[in-house]
């Protein structure tokens, strides 16, 4: 096949692929480069790309019918396709020439294409993709953001919750836990807590809001256990002598993988790893140099501001100076009649826009008004890991990062000179007053951005004496950090588990990496388990329920697997344990919305220290809850799983699952499955190992490049007929990514075909 880069220069690129069809691009420069890498991802990946297009610029509906049309107006609510236009007004002529170089290679693989040899998703709905623009690429960015910013959502619970006694209100929102790993204060925390009240509309819309969000979360495929692992050592720590680094990002699963790997080459350029499908460049992997991984800081980047509109005048707002006009504009979207595939009428959404930013809800003159650095037009992400693609050492990495805006991420790093570290990057908020923990007052100035924490006092560390860094999404700083991040740090069991395990010998290789990303210990169930067994041995002789649960829970490994009884059992109590307790101090139905990243420390202390002030209405003793606990459990699982306790597996009860948005279709649904399975990982918490959450795994041995070990979920095809749509999928279960050639030599010899792309 051959495709038309006549538009581009004389010269021309080179695709080689190998046995899992893995593209390595060689190009005489970066124009004829991103060309070829847009041609060669649009020829595995394009209704992907078409689809993840379609999210971004919120016209699913078009395509998939009324049932995509929330997502779709919480899109243009949020005007990705506008920002994304005037993010590329403002782009370098370096930028528009590879967003455009790409954009070209794309809409030269479509036009190789006829309706019957177009992929099997854009037949099956019987439309064909337009073409590709460089608006698109930029677009697709902000999915990530999206993806990676959720601290809105614990804003209105905050909120919902500021009737509660202090002390109360605080060990629900645990900020620190015994596992950290950094000396910081333990027990209850008294941060800062904004204790004003909220009126029974504001609330009343507030809580609209939070059920709206987790509705639309669930519908759009994504939970609250989105999370990363990458952590790296020096070659004190290494057989090879060598830097180690290792990652493994953590996204909601599908079908196709979210990663597309590449290697790309130009001139002395050369960068391995995985991109975004649509995107040009390489998001994590390798050069020549460097290598580098990423996972989520978390920190607060979204505040809700609660505005007040005129009654007399719904787009007039207050303000401190006054009343004044909303922004106000007006988008179509075009809705596809879910039984005959024809156009219903356009549904019409005015979006409204004020000074803090669009309103996402309105009730009763009310509206919720959301700032939110992803809106930024002065950042193009893009750069910042292009410029990382061609770092050669630390101050060119880190000269790289200042330049990020985007979801703040930890980068981890390491060189061929042996250095490693890592530095957090993104805009992170300044605020007038507050730290934007609850909803702001719109008609006051007390929640102003002022600005962004300078780059330079993000948290970073370069060489650490350790000769190690652990990155999986947990508290980085002590209470010594002069900067607001966040108060909802991710529980941080996984980070505490890899440490441990990078102290347990002197020197690793790739196969004690690849042990540690195979890690299944799930420690809040070992926790439980452990307290249930304490809890008893006292009273064993008073229920034969007790002398269960002790031969049950005594005996356990703590280990997640596929044939575990113990496992389904353990979950079960302590989700009932915690529903008990939260149903208790919230009631029911807030209880239901309560959602805390570091919420398991909160139970874990309960269940070690046994409060009495904690028990709910109706128990007067740890012993009593536990024993309902455990009836329920075993109730919930015999519906689950049938009356017979020999059955409880955790592979029954957890199913490993990569969805594909047309799987549901009617009739055609069964041909874009893929491979179920029983889940071997996670428990109350994802483990280390985090099952289908773990969006590809990554091991660089910066002895050798060609040592890099690498795999996604399924495959590079999004073909449901191709032999490469699940090919990867073994290896990544058994937690076995394959080498990844890097060097020339290397490349040819796992050559199976290649491309010359001529005129």
């Amino acid at each position: 096949m051959q495709a038309d880069a006549t538009k581009l220069k004389k010269d021309v690129p080179t695709i080689r692929r190998d046995g899992r069809g893995i593209p390595f691009i060689e190009a005489p420069n970066e124009e004829f480069l991103y060309f070829a890498q847009g041609y060669a991802t649009a020829n595995d990946r394009l209704w992907q790309m078409d689809f993840l297009r379609r999210t971004a610029r919120g016209e699913l509906a078009e395509i998939l019918g009324p049932n995509a049309l929330e997502a779709d107006k919480l899109h243009r609510i949020y005007g990705f396709t506008r920002l994304a236009e005037k993010l590329f007004k403002r782009a370098s002529a370096e930028t528009r020439q590879v967003l455009e170089s790409y954009a070209r290679g794309v809409n030269a693989f479509i036009a190789t294409c006829d309706p019957k040899s177009l992929p099997l998703e854009f037949q099956v709905l019987k439309y064909q993709p337009r073409y590709w623009t460089a608006v698109d690429s930029l677009a697709l960015g902000k999915l990530f953001a999206e993806k990676l910013s959720f601290t809105v959502d614990v804003d209105i619970l905050r909120a919902l919750m500021s009737d509660l006694p202090r002390e109360r209100f605080a060990s629900l929102l645990p900020e620190t836990s015994p596992l950290d790993l950094i000396d910081v204060k333990q027990g209850v925390s008294t941060h800062n807590i904004d204790r004003r009240k909220f009126s029974e509309s504001e609330i009343a819309i507030l809580t609209d809001a939070l059920v709206g969000m987790r509705r639309l979360l669930a519908a759009m495929n994504g939970d609250g256990e989105i999370g990363s692992n990458s952590w790296v050592v020096s070659g004190e720590k290494t057989v090879s002598g060598k830097p180690m680094l290792a990652g493994d990002p953590h996204l909601p699963p599908a079908s196709p993988s979210i990663w597309h790997i590449v290697h790309l080459s130009a001139g002395n350029s050369r960068v391995s790893g995985v991109a975004v499908p649509g995107v040009p460049g390489v998001m994590i992997g390798h050069n020549e140099w460097i290598a580098w991984g990423v996972t989520n800081l978390c920190p607060d980047v979204q505040d809700l501001y609660i505005e007040q509109f005129d009654s007399n005048n719904s787009r007039s707002y207050k303000t401190p100076g006054g009343w004044k006009p909303a922004e106000v504009r007006t988008e179509q979207i075009a809705v596809r009649n879910a039984s005959d595939g024809s156009p219903n009428e356009p549904f019409i959404l005015d979006v409204k826009n004020t000074r803090h930013g669009p309103i996402i809800l309105e009730k009763d003159s009310i509206g919720l008004a959301l700032q939110w650095t992803a809106f930024d037009e002065e950042i193009i992400d893009l750069n910042a890991f292009l410029a990382i693609n061609r770092a050669r050492n630390w101050d060119e990495f880190v000269t790289a990062l200042s330049g990020y805006g985007g979801p703040p991420q930890n980068f981890t790093y390491a060189d061929i000179a042996g250095h490693i570290g890592y530095h957090s990057a993104g805009r992170i908020p300044i605020r007038k007053t507050g730290d934007g923990s609850l909803p702001y007052d719109g008609t006051t100035d007390e929640g102003e951005w002022l600005g962004f924490i300078p780059f330079e006092e993000l948290p970073h560390a370069f060489d650490p004496p350790s000769g190690m860094i652990v990155m999986a999404n947990q508290r980085l700083v002590g209470d010594d950090y002069p900067h607001h991040l966040t108060h909802n740090w991710r529980v941080p069991y996984r980070a505490r588990r890899i440490h441990d395990l990078l102290q347990a010998k002197r020197k690793f290789d790739a196969a004690d990496f690849l042990t540690i990303q195979g890690d299944t210990y799930s420690y809040p169930d070992a926790i439980f388990a452990s307290e249930i067994v304490k809890l008893a041995e006292p009273v064993a002789a008073t229920a034969p329920e007790w002398r269960e649960m002790i031969e049950i829970f005594d005996r356990w490994d703590g280990y997640s697997n596929s044939d575990s009884t113990v496992l389904p059992l353990v979950t079960a109590m302590r989700k009932a344990f915690r529903n008990r307790v939260l149903a208790g101090v919230l009631g029911t139905e807030l209880a239901r919305l309560y959602e805390w990243r570091n919420e398991a420390t909160f139970i874990d202390k309960l269940i070690t220290e046994r409060p009495i002030a904690w028990l709910p209405e109706g128990f007067t003793s740890y012993e009593s809850l536990v024993l309902a606990c455990y009836r329920d459990a075993r109730e919930a699982l015999s519906e689950q799983l049938g009356p017979d306790p020999t059955q409880w597996t955790w592979g029954r009860l957890m199913q490993v699952r990569f969805p594909h948005p047309l799987e549901k279709v009617p009739s055609v649904g069964s041909r874009f499955e893929t491979a179920t399975f029983p889940q071997n990982t996670g428990g109350s918490m994802p483990t280390v190992n985090a099952g289908s959450r773990v969006s590809m795994r990554f091991i660089a041995d910066l002895s050798d490049w060609d040592l890099t070990r690498l795999c996604i979920p399924l495959g590079q095809s999004g073909d449901p007929l191709s032999a490469q749509r699940e090919d990867q999928l073994d290896e990544w279960r058994n937690v076995a990514p394959s080498l990844v050639p890097f060097s020339r030599n290397a490349i040819a010899s796992a050559t199976c075909e290649m491309l010359l792309m001529t005129s």
